[in-house]
């Protein structure tokens, strides 16, 4: 477990006299922003990659779009060369929607880390599905729970009838769900991902039961009061997130990230600074080196200009 650190303080701290002095210069160059950032003895290094999720992290929780000032800061991010990348259990079509708003063109990270692709070429870099078996038995398990259950694949939504939570869901990610009657006839190939939706009570009443029927077998994880999210049990963001470092030569040490909920929790432990929303669940928040404010007082860029090496830091 990280310790945690007080609400809202960074664990970065300007440091004077000697120290001062023993100060380096470096100086980066990427794109329109020549940086120099004045390197303080005792201070950490800036991060070289940002990994954030989206909904209830830089998605505004009323609007599910991003504010101007999370354009900005990713903006300045990306002038910097710190690389930024999405990490969410979104569709990628979803996600790369959003990406193209920031101006990113490197690896994204959807459906919970499942898949991996590079948003510029849409070249697939790694793909964990569910297997068939599995997802057959998941159908099986939960139809007599009467939740509406989506199938992902192909990047494609697909849920057997029109519902409430259908139309909900539609209208939260952008996407436009395909009925195929039968889910358990039409899924022959490994989803990516699945999903459970309903009314909050029913969605919490069968997770404990879940998650016991499934073992080790699959990640079972309520992203959302009225929704769970199942993926292969090695689908997780915190595996994304070390396979992009490697792709990109980023040591773990070098890794910022920014999360609000339980799928986030791993993501969180594993970077080097862990960053929780300020509303994130106390669980979560426990795993983290750091609390921002909530996505809606636009906790990510409020962090990130209290960080000294960010251009119009507080610090």
């Amino acid at each position: 477990m990280k310790c945690q650190q007080p609400a809202f303080v960074s664990s970065d701290a300007r440091l004077s006299g000697e120290d001062r002095a023993r100060s380096i210069t470096s100086k980066r160059d990427a794109g329109n922003l020549s940086l120099s950032v004045e390197i303080i003895a005792g201070q950490s290094l800036p991060p070289r990659l940002v990994a954030a999720d989206l909904d209830g992290t830089l998605l505004l929780s009323d609007t599910h779009r991003l504010s101007p000032a999370t354009i900005r800061s990713v903006g300045t991010l990306r002038r910097m060369g710190i690389e930024t990348v999405l990490v969410t259990g979104r569709m990628y079509r979803s996600a790369k929607s959003v990406a193209r708003q920031l101006g990113l063109d490197g690896p994204l990270a959807a459906y919970q880390g499942a898949l991996i692709r590079d948003v510029a070429t849409d070249e697939l870099l790694h793909y964990d599905p569910v297997p068939v078996e599995l997802a057959q038995d998941i159908l099986d398990f939960v139809r007599p729970s009467g939740c509406v259950v989506n199938v992902y694949l192909d990047d494609q939504l697909y849920v057997e009838k029109r519902t409430s939570f259908v139309d909900w869901y539609e209208g939260v990610s952008g996407m436009r769900a395909n009925f195929v009657g039968s889910l358990r006839s039409f899924v022959d190939r490994p989803p990516t991902k699945m999903g459970l939706g309903g009314d909050p009570q029913l969605v919490a009443d069968i997770l404990p039961g879940l998650k016991s029927h499934l073992g080790e077998r699959a990640n079972a994880i309520m992203t959302w009061p009225h929704f769970i999210e199942l993926t292969s049990r090695t689908a997780t963001k915190s595996r994304a997130v070390e396979f992009i470092c490697q792709r990109l030569e980023v040591r773990r040490d070098e890794v910022l990230a920014f999360g609000d909920g339980h799928n986030d929790a791993d993501m969180l432990a594993w970077a080097n600074t862990g960053v929780a929303m300020g509303d994130a669940p106390p669980e979560v928040a426990a795993l983290a080196d750091e609390i921002c404010e909530s996505v809606d007082d636009d906790g990510f860029t409020r962090y990130l200009v209290r960080q000294w090496w960010f251009p119009g830091s507080d610090s």
